[in-house]
């Protein structure tokens, strides 16, 4: 498996993303991610940068599982993984509860249980099985892809943070993808729980991506690490959405300056919450700075267990809240730094990678 960076390309007009897609394909990035929030779908991109790339993998990151029927997500996948010649990566999530019922109007339930019927139903199907199940949360009856089943098997991909999740992942999936662990969460919390997964079934993780992406501001100097921080407070907030984010934080050292910051994100004071995350708690959980110390970073990663690291080009400074409630009405949000985005996008493909 190549330890090649991945990286998001996200919130971007489409031909702005199959060229910047093309652009890490030659410059030796393994993998592009897409995800699915409210800046478009992931299947008409990664359709696109399928038809546009050789090389590159194209990984949903993540498709929800709220938002399409399990058979409807089989199909898709197999015509993925088939115009693009085997490079599709399919990354599966819960997603933010107050995107799935405000949403899609649907009913949370269990997360372990649902996601445990999704997988199961996904890879009998893309096996090519018939595939009859009564679920809790998923019903299907007499399902049959009529294609081949692709050269390659589709990775099916969980997005997991939390214990029982990475468990669940170790169990049943291909790979996970994380987001924002810090070094000691990757080695004290994650490699262990997939562990525990792997052997619950009866197998290793030989074989199996544990991926994690991270809000990256690639900057000519040491400042992208300064102006990660809104990420930083962002995420390190979100315990509503992934309370695991905290814990992650915690394991690199940060419980004090966490909810110091969180008070003041609950105070409506979202510029003294930014100022307020020390540089080093920025530099725990963001893959930022100069070039030279976001590659040690990612070697340092990898050290720990992961072997994908995705960076999120992120723009300086900037920060939205991540569900509703996340931040107090109140609360003054800054504008979309479209130009500095881009520009960090660009850096980052050009600085980070090794050109083919």
């Amino acid at each position: 498996m190549s330890n090649a960076p991945g990286i998001y390309l996200q919130a971007l007009p489409i031909e702005l993303a199959l060229g910047y897609a093309e652009q890490a394909e030659a410059n030796g990035f393994g993998s592009a991610w897409l995800s699915e929030i409210t800046f478009g779908d992931v299947v008409t991109p990664a359709a696109a940068i399928a038809a546009r790339t050789e090389r590159i993998a194209i990984g949903t990151g993540i498709l929800g599982l709220w938002s399409r029927s399990p058979a409807t997500t089989a199909l898709t996948a197999a015509s993925l993984q088939q115009l693009s010649k085997g490079r599709l990566r399919l990354g599966l999530g819960l997603q933010s509860r107050s995107y799935v019922e405000s949403w899609h109007g649907r009913s949370y339930g269990k997360p372990l249980g649902a996601m445990r019927e999704y997988l199961t139903i996904l890879r009998q199907a893309l096996d090519g099985e018939t595939v009859t199940h009564e679920g809790d949360y998923f019903s299907i009856r007499g399902f049959h892809i009529d294609l081949p089943p692709p050269d390659k098997p589709v990775p099916l991909y969980v997005a997991a943070i939390g214990p029982r999740m990475l468990q669940l992942a170790g169990e049943l999936a291909d790979g996970i993808l994380g987001y924002v662990y810090s070094e000691e969460y990757v080695r004290n919390v994650v490699v262990p729980n997939l562990e525990l997964g792997a052997e619950r079934a009866g197998r290793t993780l030989d074989g199996f991506d544990i991926a994690c992406g991270f809000p990256s501001v690639i900057s000519e100097d040491a400042s992208g690490v300064s102006l990660a921080r809104g990420q930083a407070m962002m995420f390190s907030t979100a315990t509503k959405s992934a309370p695991a984010y905290a814990e992650s934080i915690a394991q690199a050292g940060f419980a004090g300056e966490r909810a110091e910051v969180a008070e003041l994100v609950s105070a409506a004071r979202l510029e003294d919450a930014v100022a307020a995350v020390p540089v080093e708690l920025a530099d725990a959980i963001t893959i930022s700075g100069d070039p030279d110390h976001a590659r040690s970073r990612i070697e340092a990663y990898h050290d720990a267990g992961l072997t994908t690291v995705v960076l999120n080009p992120s723009p300086p400074g900037g920060y939205f809240p991540l569900y509703d409630g996340h931040f107090p009405a109140a609360a003054e949000l800054p504008e979309f730094d479209f130009p500095g985005y881009l520009e960090v996008i660009e850096r980052t493909l050009g600085s980070i990678g090794a050109p083919s």
